[in-house]
């Protein structure tokens, strides 16, 4: 079915990633099948453009700011039927390609993508693993928990190791745009799905999401935290459907995630899970309520 791909990355001071990053996309996806590699280059002031280009990647400065206007930017350049995206920190998984392309064989299928998991540290990772499961159905892992449909509809839905077709992104008007530099895979999921058509993840493709340690995924989540705002505006322009959480809700996450921790670091036997959840929760929570206090 798939002749040939256009493969597009949007990057930012990226170089200390890119290289593992790139040559992994090489040994993953078999170069027969890729028509263009195109690298979106946000003003980066380390060697990016220098280690994409030895790589055998055309480097194009982004035409805006972030990663909406980054990858927008990579659509305008794609000219094969089908397109790729990925992030500079992820590493994919070397059946990829073997797994996810042919999830796009039904003519109502526009995406697919499979998932991806932190590499350190190992709570993080296997917290992750854990709520994957946990919202994918596997009702003996959170038998309180009645309704996954809002929380699993996303799940997996990211633009990090994601195939699409190139003409149906272009007649729902691209990536969406927002003021922030996060949120894009979440509206962009719920616009595919209100447009009739659907983005397939394969749960058991598990591509890595190269990481530093605690410190940054406890940073992460307070800078998507303060986004949120927009993002539930955005998924109000897109759908009529009401964002995967709300204020009270990801407070209520908070005042239970002790207990929360406490039983997934049970169930993964992984026991820094106890102090890792309820960080984690913590610092989204911040970010949510400092948003608040500013509007």
């Amino acid at each position: 079915m798939i002749d040939k791909v256009d493969l597009v990355m949007w990057t930012k001071n990226g170089a200390q990633t890119l290289p593992i990053v790139l040559k992994r996309i090489n040994e993953a996806i078999p170069q027969e099948f890729v028509n263009k590699k195109i690298i979106v280059d946000d003003a980066s002031t380390d060697a990016t453009p220098t280690v994409a280009t030895s790589f055998g990647w055309s480097v194009i400065p982004n035409k805006g700011h972030g990663i909406s206007d980054g990858a927008n930017t990579a659509l305008e350049q794609a000219t094969a039927d089908f397109f790729v995206s990925f992030e500079q920190d992820l590493l994919l998984a070397l059946d990829w390609w073997r797994k996810i392309p042919p999830l796009l064989e039904k003519s109502n299928v526009a995406v697919a993508s499979g998932m991806r998991f932190a590499d350190k540290p190992v709570g993080v990772k296997k917290m992750q693993e854990y709520v994957g499961k946990k919202y994918r159905g596997e009702s003996k892992l959170a038998p309180w928990l009645k309704s996954r449909d809002m929380s699993a509809f996303t799940l997996g839905k990211t633009l990090d190791n994601t195939i699409y077709k190139t003409k149906i992104i272009r007649a729902l008007g691209g990536f969406p745009k927002l003021r922030i530099n996060a949120g894009v895979d979440t509206t962009l999921a719920y616009k595919i799905d209100n447009s009739g058509y659907k983005w397939i993840v394969d749960y058991n493709m598990q591509s890595i999401h190269l990481r530093k340690g605690l410190r940054q995924e406890l940073n992460h989540q307070y800078w998507y935290g303060t986004q949120l705002y927009e993002i539930w505006r955005k998924i109000g322009t897109e759908s009529n459907k009401p964002p995967p959480v709300t204020k009270l809700g990801v407070i209520r996450r908070f005042c239970i995630s002790p207990f929360t921790g406490l039983f997934i670091a049970i169930q993964t036997k992984e026991s820094t899970i106890m102090y890792i959840h309820p960080l984690v929760r913590f610092y989204y929570m911040k970010g949510l309520l400092q948003t608040s206090k500013i509007e």
